[in-house]
């Protein structure tokens, strides 16, 4: 499912200019139709993951990896212990 630009926003309470940053880092990527830029169910979740994880002091890769790679982070954890 896609939704528009200005649902993902206000779904995740975050700026345009906040989103235009995560775009150019290759966090997310729009598809633009129609004159419209659409972004997947997938990134809305992913995003609101990432920012979850950065509003607990994460940086962003290291929510970006977080969200991306979860078993292996609980994995390198309890190496750790």
């Amino acid at each position: 499912m896609y939704f528009p630009v200005e649902h993902l926003l206000d779904r995740l309470q975050i700026s345009a200019h906040e989103l235009c940053d995560l775009e150019e880092k290759g966090i997310v990527k729009g598809i633009a139709r129609v004159g419209r830029v659409f972004y997947s169910s997938r990134d809305l979740y992913r995003l609101k993951g990432i920012l979850l994880f950065m509003s607990r002091g994460l940086t962003l890769e290291e929510a970006q990896r977080r969200v991306d790679h979860p078993v292996e982070e609980r994995s390198a954890s309890e190496t750790r212990r």
